[in-house]
């Protein structure tokens, strides 16, 4: 069953040779027995989670530096606010060693029978001297009324460029330092029960944009297509939202999330030129079994550019959606093109009786439209296994440790703080 699956992959996949296809076929095996051996583990423990005190990674600090915990105030009302921070040292594929801050904020604005509201920071730098700030936000107002959400960031940054399209390989690779700020700023008013619509602004400006090794690959797409060294796009959006989720940070089984984003981007609004993109993102949860505890979660992108011409580093591209989460085992950036598939699954299950550990494996697959015909030809899977460890047990937040392998030869580690999607 196993040689027809990838047989079938191979006629579509030109990534996969015969080699490739023998060791995604062995990496198939590795994984489908971690996989087998998990579930196993975690349908041993899960009836057993209820009775056990839950343990995350602030009664190890306190317990480690015999802290006593101090009631806190802000916990005492009837909208309690939870706060995580941690300092560590982090790695990521684009970005080598790097010293990470990571902060979440999880809190009611009105009542705890609302949906909790969320301001995620994760300030870092690397070994490759790349600075990084993304902030992303979620408020929630009294009975799920407004939900004003922005996607904030400040890069300093360097990348690979491997060109357009799905068929590129990695021997195209070129070096590409930007700065780069972006402003993602929405407003939405409930019109039905979890269902939304607003409207929002959006801002990509990319400066300083230099290719660092014009001689890595001096005939590039990036030339190609158009190089400048200032880009800016700038637009007004359209959106619809259904949310039932009661906490972002850990989806549960039976809750819905539907997004849908057309932009417009204007010159008079301060954009090098017109163009327009449509963004749908869709996730949903659920049990394996009617007894398990464990969530089946799957999550599908489709990204495309409707009209004009985005500058290069707009266009839709893995890596790049509002958490920088899909396409975990790729390089930031690693495909680009006018538009965008993307399909993920991945199951998880809590490993420690206390709460403190769980587990995850994934399995994705993405496709690019090539350039210029923008025909989508191919299809490139990816595999991987995820540690959960228990940040906040109160606002339920997880500290995500992944490992992924991509039908390319792309692998790498990939960090998180809340569920992937």
């Amino acid at each position: 069953m196993v040689n027809i699956l990838l047989q079938n992959i191979n006629k579509i996949n030109p990534f996969l040779t015969i080699k490739k296809v023998r060791r995604t076929k062995k990496i198939f095996f590795i994984y489908g027995n971690i996989f087998i051996l998990f579930l196993l583990l975690s349908n041993s423990i899960h009836a057993q989670n209820d009775s056990i005190p839950q343990v995350d990674l602030i009664d190890l600090t306190r317990k480690a530096f015999r802290i006593k915990e101090k009631k806190d105030t802000l916990k005492q009302k009837d909208t309690p606010v939870y706060f995580s921070v941690l300092p560590c040292i982090g790695y990521a594929i684009q970005n080598g060693i790097s010293a990470v801050l990571i902060s979440n904020t999880s809190f009611y604005l009105a009542d705890t029978t609302d949906n909790i509201s969320t301001v995620s920071l994760i300030a870092e730098y690397t070994e490759y001297k790349q600075t990084m700030v993304p902030i992303n936000i979620s408020i929630w107002t009294k009975a799920n009324k407004w939900n004003l959400v922005g996607d904030w960031r400040f890069y300093d940054y360097n990348v690979f460029n491997y060109g357009l399209g799905g068929n590129t390989k990695i021997s195209s690779k070129e070096p590409v330092s930007f700065n780069y700020i972006r402003v993602y700023q929405y407003a939405l008013r409930r019109i039905a029960k979890n269902f939304l619509g607003g409207i929002g602004y959006n801002l990509d400006h990319h400066w300083n944009v230099l290719r660092t090794d014009p001689s890595a690959n001096p005939n590039s797409d990036f030339l190609k297509y158009g190089y400048s060294k200032t880009t800016t796009s700038s637009g007004l959006s359209a959106c619809l939202l259904y949310d039932n989720r009661k906490n972002s940070n850990t989806p549960i089984a039976h809750e819905y999330y539907a997004n849908a984003v057309f932009r417009s981007n204007h010159t008079f609004l301060g954009s090098n030129q017109n163009w327009q993109s449509l963004m749908f993102d869709l996730r949903t949860y659920f049990n394996p079994t009617k007894k398990s505890k464990n969530v089946i979660g799957l999550w599908g992108i489709a990204w495309f550019t409707l009209a004009g011409k985005p500058p290069y580093f707009d266009l839709p591209s893995i890596g790049w959606d509002a958490y920088t989460n899909a396409s975990r085992q790729f390089r930031q950036g690693r495909y680009i093109g006018n538009n965008l598939v993307y399909l993920e699954s991945e199951y998880r299950f809590n490993i420690s009786k206390n709460g403190l550990f769980g587990g995850a494996v994934f399995a994705n697959a993405q496709s690019v439209s090539n350039w210029p015909d923008n025909k989508m030809k191919n299809i490139i899977p990816g595999i991987g296994i995820s540690l959960r460890t228990k940040l906040n047990k109160k606002s339920n937040v997880n500290l995500i440790t992944s490992y992924g392998i991509a039908g390319d030869g792309s692998r790498g580690f990939f960090f998180n703080l809340g569920e992937v999607f």
